[in-house]
């Protein structure tokens, strides 16, 4: 009877910790870091008090670009022939999921810092930082101006 006991608690215990660890291993299904990838353009933020600011023009797109667990950003600024002007700052950024959100930490020469992607699709993107302050991103589409 005691054996019965001692196993029934061990297996409630290796359950409890099978649980726990799949748990944290689980990863939004709604974000797929390969939706990352390409040009990207602000459209609102808004800071934790909730004012938001609202990015009719931009002059400026961020550029993704994933492989395997590296990234980087660049900030681009597109013109009327369909080219980009790049600077040269490039922001690297490893990623990882963390509680059910993707987690972009970035190190420059000059600073360290991480946001959490909430949303990600093909289209949207909504990110987080450690101010509360929340960026909402679309696709990037280039202005067709051929008339033809």
């Amino acid at each position: 009877m005691i054996f019965k006991m001692k196993y029934a608690y061990r297996l409630k215990i290796l359950l409890l910790f099978t649980f726990i660890v799949s748990c944290q291993n689980k990863k939004n299904q709604d974000i797929e870091i390969e939706n990352l990838n390409g040009y990207w353009e602000i459209v609102q933020a808004q800071n934790p008090y909730g004012k938001n600011v609202v990015y009719n023009i931009n002059t400026q797109i961020d550029y993704f670009e994933i492989n395997d667990s590296l990234g980087f950003r660049k900030k681009l600024k597109p013109n009327l022939s369909g080219n980009y002007k790049t600077s040269k700052a490039v922001e690297k950024f490893v990623w990882e999921y963390r509680n059910d959100t993707l987690r972009l930490k970035y190190k420059t020469p000059l600073d360290e810092w991480e946001v959490d992607v909430l949303r990600l699709n093909d289209s949207l993107m909504l990110i987080k930082n450690k101010d509360n302050f929340l960026y909402t991103y679309k696709r990037f589409e280039a202005l067709n101006l051929n008339t033809e």
